[in-house]
């Protein structure tokens, strides 16, 4: 008689929470798959010396190509501002009545607007431009927009200096008025942190659109355009808008607006724009909103992104 080969025994089979058991205590995750969000927040945060390391070595990289390397970070602002003021100060006069120091008024808005347009930018090209990131590595995709702004932030430190020596030199131009230090001066970090939480809501909200519409990238451009002029960065919105147009309260009031009056707020030179605690929560509120809903609609399509 030949011999027969023992039969092996088969494992019985697993059912799906015996699986999922199985699996957790293994460790292993499903890929593909979205996070709770209570999971997905604290898997953000455990990240964020990642981020921080991330955004300090390409804020160091940027401009490295060029001549004058990262002197072109603070130049950018500098060459706008003086074009505007050049523009609005001096050839329009009529662009900010009531203002001691139109050069100043324009400078800061200008500056001020630079972080919030670079940050946007940042944040709707992060995901194309970090695909071979994203494919090869398994985080949190919110890590990728966060890292950009924060790159944009860390950029903006020596721009925010820049800003105070440059409104300093514009009380000596003729036909501005006289720019002190005050003690206000010091909030200008925590209105620069605000805006950065801010920008950073708007980011991810254009971080998911980019990254399933990459044409979008084409019209930002023109769209932030339309916002610098919407926002007052070159004029005072309260006198340039009639009274009884319905859209001037929304041009007040809208984030970008608030963030820029708050900045101009804190160097105190202008009678016409005083700090109140009022501005603070407006624009404190904006920014635990803003971030808040950019958080939660870029995490809705955290399975998307990567794929082809």
């Amino acid at each position: 008689m030949a011999d027969q080969k023992a039969e092996v025994p088969l494992a019985p089979r697993l059912t799906s929470a015996e699986s999922e058991a199985l699996s957790a205590r293994a460790g292993l995750n499903e890929m593909g798959v979205r996070p709770p969000l209570g999971r997905y927040i604290k898997q953000v945060w455990q990240r964020r010396s990642f981020i921080w390391n991330l955004s300090a070595s390409r804020a160091y990289s940027r401009n490295q190509g060029s001549y004058l390397g990262q002197a072109w970070a603070i130049l950018r602002p500098v060459l706008d501002a003086a074009v505007y003021v050049i523009i609005f100060g001096f050839l329009f006069h009529s662009s900010a009545p009531g203002i001691d120091n139109r050069a100043a008024f324009i400078t800061i808005g200008t500056f001020t607007y630079t972080l919030f347009q670079t940050s946007v930018m940042s944040g709707l090209n992060s995901v194309p431009s970090n695909l071979q990131l994203i494919r090869s590595h398994k985080f949190p995709r919110a890590v990728v927009p966060l890292a950009t702004v924060m790159t944009e932030t860390v950029l903006f430190a020596p721009i925010l200096l820049a800003m105070m020596v440059v409104v300093l030199v514009t009380g000596v131009l003729p036909g501005m008025g006289a720019v002190v230090p005050t003690w206000s001066w010091l909030l200008l970090p925590f209105a620069a942190a605000l805006l950065a939480v801010f920008s950073a809501g708007v980011a991810m909200f254009f971080a998911r659109l980019g990254a399933r519409a990459p044409d979008i990238a084409n019209a930002m451009p023109f769209i932030l355009t339309l916002g610098r002029y919407a926002s007052g960065a070159m004029f005072l919105i309260s006198a340039m808008v009639p009274d009884g147009l319905w859209l001037k309260p929304i041009l007040l009031h809208q984030p970008v607006a608030i963030y820029l009056e708050l900045f101009r707020a804190a160097f105190g030179n202008e009678p016409l724009i005083p700090m109140t605690p009022g501005l603070w929560l407006e624009a404190a509120a904006w920014a635990v909103g803003v971030f808040a809903i950019g958080f939660l609609y870029f995490w809705r399509a955290e399975e998307t992104y990567g794929r082809d």
